[in-house]
């Protein structure tokens, strides 16, 4: 099974690639067709809030019916989704398509997942999760280069032919993940046979179990380790909804530059993940990961205080690196922080509920920022992001002293 692991980076890169190719796209497509801001923002909440709920539900569901399984499962519905989303000239077909990816768009959620099953030391799973969050990264950083190139060349028939490749990737995903070898799902309560030959009733019958699931769960074992998870996701929503507005008003940057800026901002988040390692080789004690998640909070709440206050563009750019390998690094020790606390039978729930507290910060991130920008400026957007960076850090320093304490 030498090959697993290789096998589950290449899906977890294809898949950012395809989604760099289009998400980045769809709001110019919608505002084309005569959307408003309020549809462009909707794009973003409709399938932040689907997500949110999916989540948990889809990471049970991989527990119950198998990880492998529900991967190909997703990945199909996505590649019909995405071909839908390229040639539909609709704006209401192109919300309800963007829902039901938020439901079914979980191909990092079960390729994580599945990395336990394949590889069994907890130190080698670490650098696993660094190198496959690096190469995801280049995908994501190359795809909207790829897919803005293509857009600017073909402007009339260039969205239709990228929603078809992504359509495509997500199929080549889907025969990738069925050369996974097959992995022994955990003893559980399963549906019966009768009730396995009618889609619905299977479909029911595995939502109850993964409620049932869900209850089991101690969440309390894991609420500060989701509120620091809250802390970053919304501070980069925020940041992530505003920094295209905001370079350009503040500035002066044309989009081709823009897209300079977040290409070399995903280059260094992939280099730094791919270096988690190395990085955790200077945490030899901190087995409970609290001292680094302290320092990440401590490097991004530094950097992004510097880039509120920057006063021109070389500095905001400089800043940038520190707080792109805060976020890279800190996505990683958070996930750490969850599956040290976890166990087996459960993992894919809580890495589930771990990307619900991200999905639920997407909802209300770019609408923060919207009101900011409105009734304030476009030069404050980004303090709402500092702030939320800012409780992280005194919340993780209260937490490592009470670790260190304990130990």
């Amino acid at each position: 099974m030498s090959y697993t692991i290789p096998l589950l980076k290449f899906v977890a890169f294809l898949d950012l690639l395809a989604v760099g190719l289009i998400v980045p796209l769809i709001p110019n497509h919608v505002r084309q067709m005569g959307g408003n801001h309020i549809y462009i923002g909707l794009l973003g909440s409709i399938y932040a809030g689907f997500q949110l709920g999916s989540g948990p539900l889809i990471g049970s569901l991989s527990d119950i019916r198998g990880r492998k399984e529900i991967l190909i499962l997703t990945l199909f519905v996505c590649s019909i989704a995405y071909l839908i989303l390229g040639l539909t000239n609709s704006i209401a077909v192109i919300l309800i398509v963007r829902a039901v990816l938020g439901l079914f768009k979980q191909t990092q959620l079960l390729t994580k997942a599945l990395v336990p099953d394949f590889e069994k030391n907890e130190r080698k799973q670490s650098n696993i999760y660094g190198k496959m969050a690096a190469i995801s990264g280049m995908g994501i950083t190359l795809g909207p280069v790829i897919g803005g190139h293509i857009v600017e060349d073909y402007p009339i028939h260039g969205f239709s032919f990228i929603g078809g490749v992504v359509s495509i990737c997500f199929l080549i995903n889907a025969g990738l993940a069925m050369l996974l070898p097959n992995v022994n799902t955990p003893a559980k309560k399963k549906p019966d046979k009768s009730s396995s030959q009618n889609v619905f009733s299977t479909l029911l019958s595995c939502t109850k179990q993964s409620f049932v699931e869900l209850s089991k769960v101690k969440w309390s074992k894991y609420w500060t380790i989701f509120m620091f998870q809250a802390s970053n996701s919304f501070a980069m929503g925020v940041y992530y909804s505003s920094y295209a507005l905001y370079l350009k008003t503040q500035f002066g940057l044309t989009p081709k530059h823009i897209g300079y800026v977040v290409s070399v901002q995903g280059v260094i988040g992939a280099v730094s993940s791919f270096l988690i390692g190395y990085i955790n080789s200077f945490y030899g004690h901190d087995e409970g990961y609290t001292l680094r998640n302290y320092h990440v909070f401590l490097l991004t709440t530094l950097s992004l205080l510097g880039i509120c206050l920057s006063f021109n563009v070389i500095m905001y750019s400089i800043l940038l690196i520190p707080l792109a390998i805060g976020n890279a690094v800190g996505r990683l020790v958070t996930l750490e922080m969850v599956l040290k606390r976890s166990h087996g039978d459960h993992r894919g729930t809580l890495i589930g509920a771990s990307n619900s507290v991200r999905s639920l910060s997407g909802v209300v991130a770019p609408m923060i920022a919207g009101m900011v920008g409105e009734f304030l400026g476009v030069e404050y957007v980004l303090y709402p992001s500092f702030l939320s960076l800012l409780v992280g850090l005194i919340i993780s320093y209260h937490y490592k002293n009470r670790h260190m304490k304990l130990d």
